[in-house]
């Protein structure tokens, strides 16, 4: 049946330190995401509960009536979706520890209220798979937190493996390679996501606020290295922070970094915060430089992705947004 909706409302669930949700993309007009349950810290779940909730919001949008909390959003196509009614689309970001301090990040910000405690994941997960509610031809990715510090990651990553989930999607500092991603790159079924944002340790201490720069490098030439047959499961992102590393400067010894380690997959995002409060007066200068990264990656031959707040960016613009900022499909 054709009508408008997403892929995150169709088959999405995204778990975080204090709620479920569909999604983590803030694409809407609203400042508030849509949550499925508010203060949740990994109590017993009725999912036939949670899963009415859903099919309500999905028959909605087969009527015609969106979500107040997704109007707006650049996810929302119109297309023929399918019936199916499984979660197809899942990211875990259940827990905030890190062993980096990006400026950017939400543990910083002044609302951040530091979790009541660290819920198990792989519970859930298995109490799905039970009730048949996973399709395990879509996407599980991580983010939250450090993966490296989350102590189901092996657990969780070897499961779905196992039951032959056709890609897992991590997101890490790269400070600390580990060993289950080695492991993973292997299979062509994982792909690794380093936001470095910079080309350079100085740049990189004053963004991260600690100095690792050089540990990322090498972990990312082990990353590269581990990869199978597809070499493009290995991504540095950078996220443009306006007044810090938004010079046609660091853009070129990012890219030639990125060439010296042997990536070919780029991924371009912005500072979230920054453009929420600048996205009706954004600098000419600002789009000068998503240009020239455009450009820039185009001719070295580079595959640039963009994620989700330069999607929004993307959309305010009045490019092209189809198929941008949701899933590797």
């Amino acid at each position: 049946m054709r009508y408008i909706s997403c892929s995150n409302i169709q088959n999405g669930l995204r778990f975080e330190y204090n709620c479920i949700k569909l999604c983590c993309f803030m694409g809407s007009n609203t400042p508030e995401p849509l949550y499925l349950k508010k203060d949740y810290y990994g109590e017993k779940l009725n999912w036939n509960e949670l899963i009415d909730t859903i099919n309500v919001i999905r028959e909605n949008q087969k009527n015609g009536i969106t979500d107040p909390h997704c109007k707006g959003c650049f996810g929302l196509q119109e297309q023929d979706w399918d019936d199916n009614k499984k979660f197809k689309w899942i990211q875990i970001a259940h827990w905030s520890e890190c062993n980096c301090n990006c400026t950017y990040c939400y543990r910083l910000q002044s609302d951040f209220v530091k979790p009541k405690k660290r819920y198990k994941i792989m519970p859930i997960i298995k109490e799905l798979d039970k009730l048949d509610m996973i399709d395990y031809n879509g996407e599980l990715a991580y983010s939250g937190g450090e993966p490296a510090s989350l102590r189901e990651f092996d657990e969780i990553t070897n499961f779905f493996i196992k039951k032959g989930e056709k890609l897992i999607m991590v997101h890490t500092n790269g400070i600390k390679p580990v060993k289950s991603v080695l492991k993973g790159l292997k299979t062509d079924t994982m792909s690794v996501t380093v936001s470095v944002d910079c080309g350079d340790r100085e740049k990189f201490k004053q963004i991260k606020q600690v100095d690792a720069y050089n540990k990322v490098i090498d972990t990312l030439k082990k990353y590269v290295k581990a990869q199978g047959s597809n070499r493009k499961m290995v991504r540095s992102k950078y996220i443009i922070i306006p007044n810090v590393n938004d010079t046609k400067e660091d853009i070129n010894k990012w890219l030639d970094e990125t060439e010296r380690i042997g990536i070919q997959q780029v991924i371009l995002d912005f500072e979230a915060d920054w453009l929420e409060r600048n996205k009706r007066n954004i600098p000419e200068h600002i789009d000068e430089i998503y240009q020239y990264i455009v450009d820039s990656s185009y001719k070295r031959g580079l595959d640039l992705q963009f994620y989700g707040v330069a999607t929004q960016y993307r959309e305010i613009k009045g490019l092209n947004v189809d198929g941008y900022g949701l899933h590797q499909e």
